[in-house]
């Protein structure tokens, strides 16, 4: 790819229709981080990632970034959560996720915005930052830790399924099939979507992006 094309494609990105805008028309994302806390706002400007929660500002030159990584972070309100961590090279991190906190037991997704805000400002980035790392998933150590712990568990819930078959404990066999199988598929789920890899700025892994396909309408 040329990088007319890349520029091109960068300008396809930032004009997608779900991207939040700020008055002044620059692509702009916001999230509530945190139950207690200010809401945070970012802005790709020319050359900056600039953020803001109303009391301090600060800005990320985008030739500046080292990498970009993209994981999946399930909330125990909202399964579907998704984190980005951008990271400059003199070592600070900002990071964003497509959920915000609304109350005690109330979160508010803003799937679409985030997931066209993360094309835009990678393609960005890649435009701006020719080495920079666009990493997918979590680093190897940690996968590893949690796949070792799946399999763990995974062999533990079977024992205890055996013996419960073998003792004719349905009590101890329905604990076993829904809260171990469900955490089981919860963790099977991270294992699948937080494979380490590297991907291209211009086409962000759609595991890792919130799926934001309209329902299919019904048939008259």
């Amino acid at each position: 790819m040329t990088r007319s094309d890349a520029l091109a494609d960068a300008e396809d990105l930032s004009q997608a229709p779900d991207l939040w805008r700020d008055h002044e028309g620059r692509p702009t994302f916001r999230h509530r981080p945190k139950l207690i806390g200010p809401e945070i706002h970012f802005t790709i400007e020319e050359r900056d990632l600039a953020w803001s929660d109303g009391r301090s500002s600060g800005r990320l030159p985008l030739h500046q970034i080292e990498s970009v990584r993209i994981v999946f972070r399930p909330a125990n309100l909202y399964t579907r959560r998704y984190r980005v961590e951008v990271r400059q090279r003199l070592g600070k991190k900002i990071w964003f996720s497509n959920v915000s906190w609304r109350g005690m037991v109330e979160i508010e997704a803003h799937d679409a915005p985030f997931a066209a805000f993360v094309r835009a400002l990678c393609a960005r980035i890649g435009q701006t930052s020719p080495n920079a790392r666009f990493i997918a998933g979590e680093p190897a150590w940690r996968y590893m830790i949690i796949a070792a712990t799946t399999a763990g568990l995974t062999i533990s819930l079977a024992y205890l399924a055996f013996q419960a078959i073998s003792a004719v404990n349905w009590g101890l066999m329905g604990l076993v099939v829904f809260i171990g199988g469900y955490t089981v598929w919860q963790m099977s789920l991270w294992l699948t979507k937080n494979r380490p890899a590297t991907f291209d700025p211009l086409d962000p892994p759609a595991i890792l992006l919130p799926d934001v396909t309209p329902p299919r309408a019904s048939a008259p």
